[in-house]
């Protein structure tokens, strides 16, 4: 009996004793189990991306630059991982959020050493786009037309579904009579959208009214109707130019363009004579227009992806990106220009072919040369002769045979002579706006005399010939209704 109590009382002893030690783990304060709450700090209020940490934690943290051509400012906003070597420890974990940023740094820990911390500042949600199996239509020399908002300010806004698709299919229809095989269709002019997206608003010449939904789909119409004729169909993105200051006010706030308006004015956007660019100088920045041309490949059976001259303009004052520019390593502006469209040029080709790699990515640059260099940055001259920056390229060359400085069998030849590589087609932009107009108006059926000098010149170097823009072919004005017609029939003949 007494053995029984013995052992009921050492029993009783032993509950009480675990039960104080627990009691007594239980009221340690929560701080006192890491250091790291106190001793961390990260800043991601800085304007340029760059990050600052406690360096008694992370005392040497070094982000890569660009390891292809010109460094890359912005390389210190991309998610970096940097891990310390130290004993193996028992790992419990701290996470510390920002939410203006919606940036989440996580810290594995034991008490007071610090094994792995890893910075994320992504500024723009994560989207993933699914790989696209469509089989594009694309044809080996292009005869290409542009479509661009200014058509669709009169076949699309405030037109109903059938209204719009009925232009449609004229507008298509008079485009296959002259021999047209291929549209650069507007997608996004002004940092909006004719077409079901998830980063930028629904544009004002489909509704009236910037962000509103329409009740169709007036994208889904224009490949349709596209595909039904054999039209390979190019979607045309501005990458650089979004809305004007009128309109970004009117956009929902949390769209990211707005977002950097508000906090990032004059860094990764910058109001220009009342109008906002993007600047590509910026990681985060490059990754939205590239994941808005991915959306569209990946929601859409596009043929292709196509930009043209927005790149740098000659309004834009050193104070564009003195930001960037000044922590970027570089004295010269022009050459941390030319990087810059560089990176986002080869980032979008290869963002275009992730999604699907049968699908083009052409680019359409003004026809100077010597003005894309000077005003635009544009390295036209890597792009027609190295791989991986574009399918095809349609220099601008809006000029007649006898303009007195740039005359189109000039700045032709000009072209034919940087444009070595075999995989790049060489197409030729066309003024359809200026054949009568200008010191064209004075050269009879001037379209397709360019057209043939191309073809007879430079056979070796001839991909095809695009004409901007479909109004001015077939919906000139008064005035110039005959000399139009006079052209579009020269022109079927030449195409024939």
């Amino acid at each position: 009996m007494k053995k029984k109590i013995s052992l009921v009382l050492t029993f009783f002893l032993a509950i009480s004793f675990l039960t104080a030690c627990s009691k007594e783990i239980e009221s340690i304060p929560y701080e006192e189990e890491s250091t790291i709450s106190s001793e961390i700090i990260i800043d991601f209020s800085n304007l340029d991306g760059t990050l600052y940490s406690d360096t008694t934690l992370i005392s040497e943290l070094e982000l890569p630059k660009e390891t292809e051509g010109l460094s890359d400012v912005i390389t210190t906003a991309e998610t970096q991982k940097i891990e310390t070597t130290t004993k193996p420890v028992t790992q419990e974990t701290t996470t510390i959020t920002t939410t203006e940023q919606t940036t989440t740094t996580t810290v594995a820990t034991t008490t007071t050493i610090l094994t792995t911390t890893t910075v994320a500042t992504t500024t723009i949600p994560e989207a993933t786009y699914n790989p696209s199996n469509y089989t594009p239509i694309n044809y080996n020399n292009q005869i290409g037309m542009w479509i661009s908002f200014l058509e669709f300010q009169n076949i699309l806004k405030g037109k109903s579904e059938s209204q719009f698709r009925k232009s449609v299919c004229e507008m298509y229809d008079n485009c296959v009579s002259m021999g047209v095989n291929t549209v650069y269709v507007h997608a996004r002019s002004h940092g909006d959208s004719f077409y079901i997206s998830d980063l930028y608003p629904w544009s004002k010449n489909i509704t009236g009214e910037i962000g509103a939904k329409p009740s169709f789909d007036p994208y889904e119409i224009l490949v349709e109707e596209a595909h039904k004729r054999g039209l390979s169909f190019h979607a045309w993105i501005n990458p650089m130019r979004t809305l004007t200051e009128d309109d970004m006010k009117k956009i929902s706030d949390s769209y990211q363009i707005k977002k950097w308006a508000k906090n990032k004015n004059g860094t990764y956007i910058v109001n220009v004579n009342g109008t906002y660019w993007l600047n590509p100088a910026y990681k985060e920045v490059r990754q939205l227009i590239v994941s808005g041309a991915q959306e569209i490949v990946s929601k859409y059976n596009v043929d292709g992806v196509h930009i043209d001259d927005y790149f740098y303009q000659s309004s834009f004052t050193n104070s564009f990106d003195k930001s960037a520019f000044s922590s970027s390593g570089y004295s010269d502006l022009k050459s941390f220009r030319i990087n810059n469209i560089n990176l986002m040029v080869r980032e979008l080709y290869s963002g275009v072919k992730n999604i699907n790699p049968s699908i083009l990515f052409g680019i359409s640059p003004a026809g100077n040369i010597d003005n894309l260099y000077a005003y635009h940055c544009a390295d036209v001259k890597t792009w027609c002769s190295k791989n991986g920056y574009c399918d095809y390229i349609i220099p601008q060359i809006y000029w007649g045979f006898t303009h007195k400085s740039a005359a189109y069998d000039k700045m032709l030849g000009q072209w034919c002579s940087i444009h070595t590589n075999k995989n790049v087609k060489l197409v030729v932009g066309l003024a359809a706006y200026r054949a009568a107009d200008g010191e064209m108006e004075n050269e009879p059926q001037v379209l397709s005399k360019q057209i043939s000098y191309f073809k007879n010149q430079y056979p070796s170097h001839y991909g095809g010939v695009a004409f901007f823009r479909y109004e001015n072919l077939f919906k000139p004005s008064s005035s110039q209704k005959e000399k139009i017609k006079s052209e579009l029939e020269a022109i079927k003949s030449q195409l024939k």
